[in-house]
């Protein structure tokens, strides 16, 4: 997935959502390329200062930058590119071409463009709308004060009983204090998260969690006693912070995820048919009022009600391309896809007619435009969409999608 990577981070660069960390890392990645030599350049006279730190650049400047990156990557990696179709169009493709179907996903992108032609833009008038943004939040302090995060710099935001609440300067939320006894009153934050949001938080025992879309986690600003808990509704990837005195344990909807110390993914939205909990390091024990299980990396904990709770291998990344800045479809029908669209672009979907239960399966960036991300759908010839872009506020935001 580096080169997955290296889209997505060039994609942020040029949406200008890019962190310093993420810009350092981006420079290390292009070092690494053989063919790159403009846009190694181009960064570096970013970083020297040669260029607008705000990193305002002109549109050919930008589309250059991408040609240059996506013919080296070309060059590298010379894998074809496969037109996303749906399923039922590949059941006469030979044995071959369905073990790409069971290996997981195809890439779905568009072909990369020749060395400074620039790329073909949206026009101006097209209805279109714009992806969402990982700094943007909600933190909900214990005395219910609300700090806007997006619109807030770096630096002290708030003392939460004996916790400093940070803003970094990569954007993240940090909460720094000492772990404190039972006797020590409980004081809790709530990190929301909107549609078109997402955020990075530091919790006080230095386990990180990334909320998606869409989500809420409340949470102690100090863990006490013999247990780190929080609560979850949404999405979330946790890297927990080894703790073999205190369990860490994540709630959600009647169940509860309960580690030591490991890096996995809660998919808890209550608008779908199956909550998930995916493994990739460590175990997990996955919990509910009637059963418990032990899961181990590569697997996931599905959770069908109160009583079921199914456990499957499956591919990882898959369940964490959100976090990495992807969408991955893997035999999804419309309105399951859709469910993902409408969390990060931030609209409502309207279904005309009867729209089938035909399956896709792509891979695609989550920093691209929505009519991008349409286009790939529509190519199939066999779904089509209307954007419908709203008010000057936002409001009203709306896909209308037909046969």
């Amino acid at each position: 997935m580096a080169d997955a990577r290296l889209d997505m981070l060039i994609d942020r660069f040029r949406n200008k959502t890019i962190t310093d960390a993420e810009h350092a890392e981006l420079l290390e990645l292009l070092a690494q390329l053989e063919n790159a030599r403009t846009a190694r350049q181009f960064f570096k006279d970013v970083a020297a200062g040669q260029r607008d730190n705000d990193q305002h650049f002109s549109a050919t400047e930008s589309q250059e930058l991408y040609a240059a990156v996506q013919a080296s990557i070309g060059a590298k990696d010379k894998k074809p590119v496969i037109r996303m179709l749906p399923l039922w169009k590949w059941a006469g493709i030979a044995a071959a071409a369905c073990i790409v179907l069971v290996a997981g996903y195809w890439l779905m992108q568009p072909t990369a463009p020749k060395q400074g032609k620039p790329v073909a833009q949206t026009p101006a008038h097209t209805p279109d709308l714009l992806p969402g943004k990982n700094n943007k939040a909600v933190l909900i302090l214990a005395d219910n004060k609300q700090i806007v995060l997006d619109s807030t710099g770096a630096g002290l935001l708030s003392m939460q009983g004996n916790s400093r609440v940070i803003k970094d300067e990569n954007g993240q939320i940090v909460y720094k204090g000492e772990h404190t006894d039972n006797h020590t009153e409980t004081v809790y934050n709530t990190l929301q998260i909107p549609n078109g949001g997402g955020y990075e938080l530091v919790l006080s025992d230095g386990s990180k969690v990334w909320l998606n879309s869409a989500s809420r986690l409340r949470f102690p600003v100090n863990f006490s006693g013999n247990s780190r808990e929080v609560e979850l509704s949404g999405e979330a990837y946790f890297e927990i912070a080894r703790d073999k005195a205190r369990p860490f344990k994540v709630r959600f909807n009647n169940n509860t995820v309960e580690v030591l110390g490991t890096h996995f993914n809660v998919n808890s939205y209550t608008d779908e048919t199956t909550q998930a909990v995916t493994l990739l390091e460590g175990s997990v024990n996955v919990s509910n009022a009637q059963t418990k299980v032990i899961i181990k990396p590569g697997q996931q904990a599905r959770l069908n009600g109160i009583k079921n709770i199914q456990v499957k291998e499956v591919d990882v990344e898959e369940a964490i391309a959100w976090k990495n800045g992807y969408f991955i479809f893997v035999e999804e029908d419309i309105k399951s896809i859709m469910r993902k669209l409408a969390r990060w672009y931030d609209f409502s979907p309207e279904y005309q007619g009867n729209i089938g239960d035909e399956q896709f399966g792509g891979m695609i960036s989550r920093f691209r435009n929505i009519s991008e991300v349409l286009k790939m759908f529509e190519s199939t010839g066999t779904i089509h969409f209307k954007i419908i872009p709203g008010d000057h506020s936002g409001k009203g935001k709306k896909i209308i999608i037909s046969k």
